[in-house]
């Protein structure tokens, strides 16, 4: 018989990024087939799921939390073989019922600062996130970042992760100032957590490599398939 078609990459980046967040990841899994989709921070949304195929669910940030706000009725849940969150979370900002979360005054402070300095802001998010390298990025419309920040403080995943029964992983770094470490011990269990002690909030970006061994490790251990077909959005 022949041997089963890999899973899908379904790739999320998260907020005030783009599909290129995924770039070095992609170069570091060559031949894996991805989908990478577009939130549409600097422009339209872009990207559509492939049905009946076999997929590993991966979110950076905010894009795992986009994963889980829509997984219940997702068109692809049952595809879905498991959950793979990269610096991400189940819920963002603090609530009486989850002390962890970030505190919500931090983003009305981005919120307030975005419609008349976009560009600082984004700088800024990079700047904290250990990634000095961030481009100057025309925004001609910063509703959709604003729209983003909504996201970050009302959406609420922890349900929809309870309710998952398949596979679940969550890379984590221990000096990541987005998403600190007791934020992300109050979103996943910690069997389910894999801690790198280095790599800031973006980390594939700055550990691409790590990020694709431990996706590689996740659908257990293999190799890249020779030249399946990859699918960019």
């Amino acid at each position: 018989m022949p041997p089963s078609a890999p899973p899908l990459l379904l790739l999320v980046h998260g907020w005030g990024f783009g599909p290129g967040l995924w770039r070095p990841l992609r170069r570091a899994l060559p031949g894996w087939p991805c989908c990478t989709l577009d939130l549409g921070f600097f422009g339209r949304i872009r990207g559509e799921i492939p049905a009946g195929q076999p997929l590993l669910a991966v979110g950076h940030s905010l894009g795992f939390l986009w994963l889980l706000h829509h997984l219940e009725q997702a068109p692809w849940r049952e595809a879905c073989v498991g959950l793979v969150s990269i610096a991400g979370f189940s819920r963002f900002t603090r609530t009486l019922d989850f002390p962890d979360g970030v505190a919500p005054r931090l983003l009305a402070r981005m919120r307030h600062r975005l419609p008349q300095d976009a560009t600082g802001v984004l700088k800024a998010f990079c700047q904290q996130s250990d990634w000095p390298n961030c481009p100057d990025q025309s925004v001609p419309n910063p509703a959709p970042l604003l729209d983003g920040l909504t996201w970050l403080d009302t959406w609420d995943g922890r349900a929809a992760l309870a309710a998952w029964d398949k596979p679940l992983h969550a890379l984590a770094a221990q000096d990541d100032q987005i998403v600190p470490a007791a934020l992300t011990r109050g979103c996943f269990p910690d069997e389910h957590i894999h801690w790198l002690e280095n790599g800031g909030h973006l980390l594939p970006l700055t550990r691409p490599d790590h990020c694709a061994r431990f996706l590689l490790k996740t659908l257990g251990g293999g190799e890249p398939p020779p030249n399946p077909p990859t699918l960019f959005f």
